[in-house]
């Protein structure tokens, strides 16, 4: 850093946070840690509340309210000393240390980071109001009030993707269906041989008798390759019909501004970092969960590894400012998620194990409660 003018202080080292995702969260909790310490801490964000993904299929059943879902991340940043900017990042300028915003204005740092999250690839699909991406997280509240518009009649969902949020909104809607007056169908579509494709076999199992034994339809090895009027054609000639299709084909990190910004990136967009979550081409910048790609590869799309990397985040933002060692973060090779089947019963996979039941949904409810009550979910 410059050395100030004789008789005026040493500028703020300013730490930014470009999205309020869950790697950012261990430093949003701790800004007044920051603030005491000498940095300026500004979160940008478009929204002032971050929904958990944990919790959000829950929505979809009711099991959840939307406002149970929220943390506030603006009272994060802003009980904490810091600042909130409502806006996107449009592109990074790295030799000014400046984040230029979609509205013109510009946000100087000295070090920043990003967790922008992801999206659902939506191409070729029709904007006819009756498809709908799985992602953004908060679209579980809209996916539950579509089911359950004309309730004089059953209604047809179509979900599209086996992978876990697939099977989690299929579990939750017939969850839903079952209290709706007219009742309802549910049909899975999955382009790969299984449901939970890369999962234990047990696991695979396991959810493709519990979603049928509901009644829902499963179709592996299909595509879906057209939508009309509410119909999908599939890759075998099947035509589903559907009120409400909900895409869950997988995720795509929203790699837009550092593309924009000439910053590297990896295979899935997100921006290409190292082993301590640092850009390749820039070591100010840094990034967590779905935005980046680490060392190139993709990291599983599970809130579990976004959150083990926010400690790593709070160390090097501070030690970069002030010319100290970085921290690596190691992605554990072991890992539980527990996917919520909105019955009050969960799916739990451990390594190569996995177990249904009421137990496993007990210690999801149980870890996903303890979570946002450390952040301060928002009611």
């Amino acid at each position: 850093m410059l050395a100030s003018p004789p008789g005026r202080p040493a500028p703020r080292p300013r730490i930014v946070l470009a999205g309020g995702g869950h790697a950012h969260l261990y430093t949003l909790r701790r800004t007044a840690e920051l603030t005491r310490r000498g940095f300026d801490v500004t979160l940008i964000d478009p929204s002032p509340y971050l929904y958990y993904s944990g919790m959000a299929t829950g929505v979809v059943s009711g099991v959840y309210t939307p406002e149970e879902d929220r943390i506030d991340v603006r009272r994060l940043v802003e009980g904490g000393g810091g600042s909130f900017v409502q806006g996107r990042v449009r592109t990074v300028h790295g030799e000014d240390r400046a984040l230029v915003l979609e509205d013109g204005r510009a946000v100087p740092y000295d070090a920043v980071s990003f967790c922008l999250g992801s999206t659902t690839p939506t191409n070729k699909v029709p904007d006819d109001g009756r498809v709908l991406p799985v992602k953004p997280v908060e679209n579980a509240a809209e996916i539950k009030r579509r089911l359950l518009l004309d309730g004089d009649r059953p209604v047809k969902l179509l979900v599209v993707g086996g992978g876990a949020a697939g099977c989690e909104v299929a579990a939750n809607a017939l969850a839903l269906l079952d209290r709706r007056p007219a009742g309802g169908e549910v049909a899975v579509v999955e382009r790969g041989d299984w449901l939970l494709e890369g999962s234990p076999k047990p696991a695979r199992r396991s959810i493709r008798a519990y979603l049928e034994g509901r009644g829902a339809r499963v179709l592996t090895g299909t595509e879906v390759v057209s939508y009309d009027a509410g119909r999908a054609r599939t890759s075998r000639g099947d035509l589903l019909p559907y009120d409400l299709a909900v895409l869950a084909v997988g995720i795509v990190a929203s790699g837009r501004v550092f593309r924009a910004s000439g910053l590297p990136v990896g295979p899935c967009g997100g921006l290409w970092v190292d082993r301590a979550l640092r850009s390749v081409a820039d070591g100010r910048i840094f990034g967590g969960g779905d935005a980046v790609s680490y060392r190139g590869l993709g990291l599983p799309k599970l809130g579990v590894f976004a959150v083990r990397q926010g400690p790593v985040l709070y160390h090097n933002l501070q030690a970069v400012p002030r010319g100290e060692p970085v921290r690596r973060y190691n992605p554990q090779k072991r890992f539980l998620y527990v996917l919520n089947l909105g019955d009050g019963t969960g799916l739990a996979v451990y390594d190569r194990v996995a177990w249904r039941g009421r137990l496993a949904w007990k210690l999801k409810s149980y870890v996903d409660r303890r979570f946002m009550a450390e952040y301060g979910g928002s009611a």
